[in-house]
């Protein structure tokens, strides 16, 4: 008797086939049709923070709230560090678009999406008080000789052989399992890659993805088990796309690693529009990419509680995690608190960005190409800001945004240590240091990052 043929996975993403999820077959209906479900809206007066709910949570993270962050750079490590300790149903939606460093090569030889910014959200979001995790920590967040390549290729030996401390360290079977994971990646290299440099977190997870016939979302969920991760880390979608810049001078720039940075530096230009497309190469000639969100990310922000666009470089941190068809449409039927929180300091793809209307205005703009002309208050319902505390690169006014119906929370962002005296108004002047030159036109002589714990508050507050 012939089998039945097999189901896809509620959780299937492939980066070769990136409309794979839609095709998901669905069980049928139970007989007995489930009770209807009512919802209503519940709109409340809370005071920011409230140290009541940050103390529920902090109480009992394994009930937290689900917050979506669309990010896919370290400017939000520390705060998901901190977060774990609040929830442990956050959402990490990553853009796998990354070009640069040891992603890149990986990239270049296994035809594969960006995995560094994947293995970095899970490590921090890693359980380190956990028997033995702070060994395997320490093995994934290692990177071989950047000088040498024989030295790097000697190191990854000894790591493979069982010789190296780091990988000693690790308890078994993790270490068994790891170092599978390692081989498979190690046995399928080609001779021409280029180890100076690379992490072992990304190797592994190469590993795992090319053991499981290039299924990315079985190696992300096997090392979010093996790590202990207390969140969901996903790729926001499968495709294996570059992104490519277009400026306001009419020149164009390929790659995430050449964005705004060399740049705004050589020719001060601004940047005017993002798109995604196939290769790598600035010469060739492209048409633009379409991809689309993945159906269980799509389900994942459907259920959040909050929605949070964080600090992070503007476009290929932020704006480029609306691109993908579906994103728009997702935020914006999603009825609950969708937050802005912009970056303090320096941001270099800000170049050009006179006020924070205009960064609200580029988000506003991204999710209408795909959910169409929704209204603002459907897009984004908060920006947080630290007027008092905190530089931005941009003016920070709020009536224009007020206007359209966004609410601006001002409120303290950093630690206590790092308030400016609010009865020395030149004190705040002290720590900025003009210079016409700067990308964004100041830069900080004292840096005040946000405190991850002031920004979780407003956020659990929030949900």
């Amino acid at each position: 008797m012939p089998r039945p043929p097999s189901r896809l996975r509620g959780d299937s993403l492939s980066d070769s086939a990136d409309r794979q999820a839609s095709s998901i077959v669905r069980p049928h209906a139970q007989a007995t049709p489930p009770s209807p479900e009512t919802f209503v809206s519940v709109s409340r007066r809370v005071r920011i923070p409230d140290s009541i709910r940050v103390a529920r949570c902090r109480r009992l993270p394994e009930y937290g709230p689900s917050i979506v962050f669309f990010s896919g750079g370290s400017a939000i490590r520390e705060l998901s560090r901190a977060l774990k300790n609040y929830t442990h149903n956050s959402v990490h939606l990553i853009t796998p678009f990354d070009s640069g460093g040891s992603s890149a090569e990986i990239r270049r030889c296994y035809d594969m999406l960006s995995v560094g910014d994947l293995r970095n959200r899970l490590l921090a979001l890693s359980d380190e008080s956990a028997l033995g995790n702070p060994d395997v920590i320490r093995l994934f967040s290692h990177r071989l000789d950047k000088t040498h390549t024989d030295a790097a290729q000697c190191e990854l030996g000894e790591i493979l052989a069982g010789r190296s401390a780091l990988a000693s360290a690790v308890s078994m079977p993790q270490r068994s399992i790891f170092l599978s994971h390692l081989r498979w990646f190690a046995n399928r290299m080609p001779p021409d890659f280029d180890l100076r440099g690379a992490s072992i977190g990304n190797l592994i997870i190469t590993g795992c993805f090319l053991e499981h016939d290039r299924d990315i979302v079985t190696a992300i969920y096997l090392i979010h088990k093996l790590l202990g991760a207390k969140g969901s880390v996903r790729p926001l979608t499968g495709a294996n796309l570059h992104i490519r810049t277009y400026y306001q001078d009419g020149t164009e720039e390929v790659g995430q690693h050449r964005m705004g940075k060399a740049r705004a530096a050589a020719t001060k230009s601004k940047i005017v529009k993002i798109d995604l497309v196939e290769h790598l190469d600035p010469k060739a000639v492209q048409e633009p990419q379409e991809c689309e969100i993945d159906i269980v990310s799509s389900e994942l922000i459907a259920s959040a509680d909050v929605i949070a666009l964080p600090m992070g470089s503007f476009f290929s941190s932020l704006l480029v995690n609306l691109l993908p068809r579906g994103v728009g449409r997702a935020i914006t039927q999603r009825h609950c608190p969708k937050v802005y929180i912009p970056n303090t300091g320096r941001d270099p793809e800000m170049y050009g960005y006179k006020n924070l209307f205009e960064c609200a205005l580029a988000i506003i703009d991204m999710v209408r190409k795909d959910a169409g002309r929704v209204p603002i208050p459907d897009i984004l319902h908060y920006i947080v800001i630290d007027s008092v505390n905190c530089y931005y690169c941009v003016d920070t006014s709020t009536e224009k945004i007020r206007e359209m119906g966004i609410t601006v929370i001002d409120v303290q962002l950093v630690e206590d240590e790092d308030c400016v005296d609010q009865q020395d108004p030149a004190s705040l002047l002290a720590n900025v240091q003009l210079d016409e030159d700067d990308t964004c036109g100041a830069t900080l002589q004292k840096n005040h990052f946000l405190s991850p714990n002031k920004v979780l508050e407003v956020l659990l507050t929030l949900g």
